[in-house]
C-alpha cells in the first residue's frame, strides 16, 4: 500500500511539501492484512488516539483502536497485542531505516492492559463486526528507558479462520513514541510563499491562475505567516503580485484581456508588507532548476537571479536561502550553488539531524527532514502516525533544533498538531544567525530535472528577445528578459511539462520572431510601371502587435544592375495602426524586373516574409524614339537648308554670267 509522495517529488512539482507517511515508507500504518492461514480473513485495525503521560518509568502509553471485520468470513481467536521495539533511535538515518521497513525487530510486551482477548477460538468475529478498545502499558513495561530518543511502537491483531490454534497476525499498526530529552527543542516552522510562474512580461500574464492561488493556498500560508510562522518568499511571486495589484492583462496568444485579480493581488500584497522581516528570507528568483542549469552550462542563472531580485521591491535586506532542484545537494552542486552568495542552502538529504549544518565547502545547510508529513489527514491512523513521525524527528534534532517547511494549508494544520510543550519557537532569522550545529552528512539521492531540450529553449528565447528589442527599441516586454528566462526553467515544470510548455509558448507568441512576423504585414501592389528613370511608389505597413514597432522597407531585385531600390527611412507604426511609405526604384535599363519586398529593423534584421512584385521599366524606349524623331527633324531641316543654299548660289552664278554677256 502506497500513499502520498516523497518530499523531493512534491518540491519538484512546485516546491511543495512532501506527503510521505509511514504507510508510504512501508512501515505498515493502519492496513488490513489477510491471514496467512486463510487469505479470505480481512480485518482492519484503526488507531484512533495515542497519548503518552510523561517520560518517567511509570508513565503510560495508551492507544485506542477500532477493529472491523471487512471480509466475508468470520475470524476466531482474535487477540490484540501492543507491539514495540526496545532499541532507542537517536539519529535520522536509523529513523528512516525503521520507517521504510529495513529494521523491523520487535515484540509484544507483557503486563495487564498490553493485550486484549476480543473473541476466543470458538467465538466468531463475524463479517461486519466492529470493536473499539484500548491498550496501555507503562514505559517500564515497554522497555522505553532512554530520553532524547524514539521508539518503534504499534499493535498486532492475531486470528485464525478455522477455530484452530494456528493464529497469525492479520492486522497491524506501526508508529513511533518519541521521548524528549531535558530542555526545549528550538522549532522553526516556515511557510514557503511560491507558485508556478505566470508572468510573461510587465503587465502581461499567460493565465489568471495566480488569482486562485492568492485566495486559496497562498492565502492560507500568508495567514500562517501573520500568525507567527516564519516565511520564505520567491521574489518572482512578489514581482507578479505587485504587477497584478496595479492592473494587468492576460495574453491568450493573440489578444489580451483585463485580468480578474487586481484587487485580490492588492489585498494579499498589503498583508504581506506587514510581515515581520526578521522572520523572513527569500529564495532564488523563480526557483530555477539549478541542477539542470549546472549540467547544461548555464552558469548565468545565478547572476540573473541576483540582478532581477535586486529590482523587486520589498525584499531588500532579506537573507537568501537557495532551494536547489529537488531540495538535494551534493559535493558536485555545492560549489556551483556557493556562487549565489546564499546565507544557506536548503536540503533534505543530510543524514544528520539539526536545523543548521555546514558542508565541507563551507556552505551552510538548512536541513529539512528526509521524510515529512503534508496534511492533517481525515484518516485517524494516518493523522496520528504522521504526527508521531514529525515529533520523532523533532526529538532527534534535540538542542540543534528542527526546521519544518510548509507549503499547503494542510501542512500548516499538521504542524499545529505536532507542537508539544517541549518545543520552543525560533524564527528563521534567528536560526540563520546561529552557528551550525554539526557537519552535514549528505546522502546520494537521485532527482529529476528539466530536459536538455527545455534548457535549449533558453538559447531560442535569448535570440527572440534580441530580435524583438531591435523591432521595439523601447519595449516594456524586453525590460525584464532575465526574469522570463528564469521563469522558463522553474522547477515547477519538472513534473508539469504541459504547464511549462504553455508558459514558453506564451513567451514565443508574445515576442517570438515567427509570431511577430504574423502580426506585422506589408502591403505592396504586385506590379509597378516606371515611366521615368526614377519613380516612387507607396507601400503600407500594418502593425497588429501590442507595442509600437520601428521598421523600414527593403526591396531586392533579380537584376540589381538594371534596377536598384534603396531602403526606405525607418518608420514607427503604433499598435493596431497602418502607415504608408514610398519606395524609390532607380532604373538603368528597360524591361520587366522581378523583385521582392520585406520589412527589417533599423539594423537590417528581417522582420517579415518576402512579398513578390514586378517592376516594368518603359521610360528608356520612349526617350530613344524622341531622340530618333528629333534627329530626323534635324536631318531633314539641315538637308533642306543645304539644298536652299546650293540653289541660291547657283542662281547668283547664272545672273553674273548673263550680265557679262550683255
Amino acid at each position: 500500500m502506497t500513499r502520498g509522495a516523497t518530499w523531493v517529488g512534491r518540491l519538484a512539482r512546485g516546491l511543495a511539501l512532501a506527503a510521505v507517511t509511514l504507510s508510504a515508507l512501508g512501515f505498515g500504518v493502519g492496513t488490513a492484512a489477510p491471514a496467512q492461514a486463510d487469505e479470505t480473513i480481512k480485518l482492519s485495525l484503526v488507531m484512533t488516539s495515542l497519548t503518552t503521560s510523561g517520560t518517567k518509568a511509570d508513565d503510560r502509553v495508551t492507544a485506542k483502536f477500532t477493529l472491523t471485520n471487512t471480509g466475508t468470513l468470520p475470524a476466531y481467536g482474535v487477540v490484540a497485542h501492543l507491539w514495540r521495539s526496545r532499541d532507542p533511535i537517536r539519529d535520522q538515518a536509523s529513523l528512516v531505516a525503521v520507517a521504510d521497513g529495513r529494521s523491523t525487530w520487535g515484540g509484544w510486551p507483557t503486563g495487564t492492559g498490553s493485550y486484549l482477548l476480543i473473541t476466543n477460538s470458538t467465538t466468531a468475529f463475524e463479517p461486519g463486526a466492529s470493536r473499539q478498545f484500548k491498550l496501555s502499558a507503562t514505559l517500564s513495561q515497554l522497555g522505553f528507558d532512554a530520553r532524547g530518543a524514539v521508539y518503534s511502537f504499534g499493535a498486532d491483531v492475531v486470528a485464525t479462520a478455522d477455530q484452530s490454534s494456528n493464529n497469525s497476525v492479520v492486522a497491524k499498526v506501526r508508529t513511533f513514541v518519541p521521548l524528549p530529552g531535558k530542555g526545549q527543542v528550538p522549532l522553526t516552522s516556515a511557510v514557503l510563499l511560491s507558485s508556478a510562474p505566470t508572468k510573461l512580461a510587465p503587465n502581461i500574464f499567460v493565465n489568471d491562475q495566480l488569482t486562485a492561488e492568492l485566495t486559496g493556498r497562498l492565502g492560507a500560508l500568508l495567514n500562517a505567516a501573520e500568525n507567527g510562522r516564519s516565511w520564505l518568499i520567491d521574489p518572482a511571486l512578489l514581482d507578479e503580485v505587485r504587477d497584478q495589484a496595479d492592473g494587468y492583462q492576460v495574453f491568450d496568444g493573440t489578444n489580451t484581456a483585463a485580468g480578474a485579480g487586481q484587487q485580490v493581488a492588492a489585498d494579499w500584497l498589503s498583508r504581506f508588507t506587514k510581515l515581520n522581516p526578521e522572520r523572513g528570507a527569500r529564495t532564488l528568483f523563480g526557483n530555477p532548476d539549478t541542477d539542470g542549469a549546472q549540467a547544461s552550462g548555464h552558469e548565468d542563472v545565478l547572476p540573473w537571479s541576483k540582478t532581477v531580485s535586486a529590482s523587486v521591491e520589498g525584499i531588500g535586506g532579506l537573507p537568501l536561502v537557495v532551494i536547489p532542484t529537488g531540495a538535494v545537494v551534493n559535493t558536485a552542486s555545492l560549489p556551483f550553488l556557493k556562487q549565489s552568495g546564499a546565507d544557506a542552502v536548503l536540503a533534505t538529504n543530510s543524514r544528520a539531524a539539526g536545523a543548521l549544518q555546514q558542508a565541507d565547502s563551507g556552505v551552510r545547510i538548512l536541513t529539512v527532514p528526509l521524510v515529512q508529513t503534508a496534511a492533517a489527514s481525515t484518516d485517524p491512523t494516518v493523522a496520528i502516525t504522521d504526527r508521531q513521525l514529525v515529533l520523532a524527528q523533532t526529538v532527534i534534532c534535540g538542542k540543534a533544533g528542527q526546521l519544518r517547511l510548509l507549503t499547503t494549508a494542510a501542512a500548516v494544520a499538521a504542524d499545529d498538531a505536532a507542537r508539544p510543550g517541549w518545543v520552543t519557537d525560533r524564527g528563521l532569522g534567528a536560526l540563520l544567525a546561529s552557528s551550525p550545529s554539526r557537519d552535514a552528512e549528505l546522502s546520494t539521492t537521485k532527482i529529476d530535472r528539466l530536459s536538455a531540450e527545455q534548457f535549449g529553449e533558453l538559447n531560442r528565447l535569448s535570440s527572440d528577445f534580441a530580435a524583438y528589442a531591435e523591432l521595439v527599441p523601447e519595449s516594456a516586454f524586453t525590460a525584464q528578459r532575465e526574469a522570463a528566462y528564469l521563469r522558463s526553467i522553474s522547477t515547477s515544470w519538472i513534473t508539469d511539462e504541459g504547464a511549462g510548455r504553455a508558459y514558453v509558448d506564451g513567451l514565443s507568441r508574445l515576442i517570438g520572431r515567427p509570431a511577430v512576423s504574423e502580426r506585422v504585414h506589408l502591403s505592396v501592389s504586385p506590379r509597378f510601371v516606371m515611366s521615368a528613370r526614377s519613380n516612387q511608389f507607396p507601400v503600407t505597413v500594418t502593425n497588429h502587435s501590442l507595442e509600437p514597432i520601428q521598421v523600414r522597407v527593403e526591396v531586392t531585385t533579380d537584376n540589381p544592375q538594371r534596377l536598384a531600390v534603396p531602403p526606405t527611412e525607418v518608420i514607427t507604426v503604433d499598435p493596431g495602426q497602418s502607415q504608408t511609405v514610398n519606395i524609390r526604384p532607380e532604373a538603368s535599363a528597360n524591361g520587366l524586373i522581378t523583385a521582392a519586398a520585406h520589412l527589417t529593423t533599423a539594423s537590417g534584421r528581417r522582420v517579415s516574409a518576402d512579398v513578390p512584385l514586378t517592376i516594368e521599366v518603359t521610360e528608356l524606349g520612349i526617350v530613344a524614339w524622341i531622340i530618333v524623331g528629333v534627329s530626323g527633324v534635324v536631318l531633314v531641316g539641315a538637308t533642306a537648308w543645304r539644298i536652299r543654299q546650293v540653289r541660291r548660289r547657283d542662281s547668283q552664278t547664272t545672273e553674273s554670267q548673263t550680265a557679262r554677256e550683255s
